[in-house]
This record gives C-alpha cells, structure tokens and sequence, in this order.
C-alpha cells in the first residue's frame, strides 16, 4: 500500500513537471537578434536641405517650370494671361484669351499651339491639358497661389484631379 502511494506521488510530480514545463514552451518568445551597432557618421555643421520633397508637397523645380511654362504659353500670340500648375509629368495650363484673336483663329487652335510650345520646349512633360474657362482658370490660380505660398500639393489633389477630368472632357469634346 505504501508502495502504491509512493509510486502514484512520484508519477504525480513527474506528470505535473512535464505539464509546467511543457505549458511554458508556447510562452517563450526567440531570443533577439544582434545588429551590429553603428558608428554615428559626423553631421556636417551646416546641413544641405532636403532634395526629395516630403510625400504630397510639391517637388522644388516644379514651382520654377511652372512660371518658365507660364511665360512660354503667354508668348503664345492670341493669349493675355495664363497659369500653370505642374504635376509629375502632366501640366494644367489656364489661359485668358484676347476676344479679338480668339474670335479670328479660334480657341481650340490657340490652346493646341500652347499645348505643343509646352510640351517642346520642357520634355519632362508628357500631357498638357490646356483651358479657357473662366471657371478653371480661377480654379487653377487658387491652386497656384497656394503652393507659392507653401501649402502641400497634397491638399489640393482632390480638385486637381475634377479639374483634370473637366478638362479631359473638354479636349475631347
């Protein structure tokens, strides 16, 4: 009888030292993994400035190529004003036409020719999307203005983009 209890004690601790240790297998977790620690590089005293633009502001050369298109499409003979904005590869030109110009070539042809003179004298961009609406091309200022004055590109893609696709329709109407 003393044996029977002897021998069911020690199955006892035997069985509920391989339950706790076997309970404790799912807890453990993996040793980390050594990462070689690095050397600090010295940061030159006066750092440059960011090249790549923080995500949705607008790239630094775009504001420049923006007025050099600008520029280009008043050259245009028959346009008084105009406004650009640049975006990636794509640029939104709203131009105010001279009535009297307009009236003897036609609009559809003076935004073609400003359409062409962009796209030739600046490679990088690929599709220009040029109007006369009054409408987009207050639009188009309001957007311009508030990336010269600092404001993101990002805040304003939602009416980039109901511009772009007014002015698809436009062109291809």
């Amino acid at each position: 009888m003393k044996n029977r209890r002897l021998l069911l004690a020690v199955c006892l601790l035997v069985i509920a030292s391989l339950v706790l240790s076997g309970c404790t297998l799912p807890f453990r977790r993996p040793a980390p993994q050594r990462v070689p620690e690095r050397t600090p590089t010295p940061q030159p005293a006066n750092p440059t400035p960011r090249t790549q633009p923080m995500p949705g502001q607008q790239q630094p050369g775009a504001v420049n190529m923006a007025e050099r298109l600008t520029d280009i499409a008043t050259d245009v003979q028959g346009v008084d004003s105009a406004v650009v904005i640049v975006v990636s590869n794509l640029a939104l030109v709203g131009i105010t036409l001279d009535r009297g110009e307009a009236d003897t070539r036609g609009a559809d042809e003076i935004k073609q020719q400003v359409a062409n003179r962009i796209e030739d004298a600046e490679p990088s961009i690929v599709n220009t999307y040029v109007s006369a609406n009054p409408d987009i091309v207050k639009q188009i200022r309001d957007i311009s203005r508030g990336i010269q004055r600092g404001e993101p590109i990002s805040t304003f893609f939602d009416q980039i983009t109901d511009i772009l696709e007014r002015m698809r329709a436009e062109k291809g109407n």
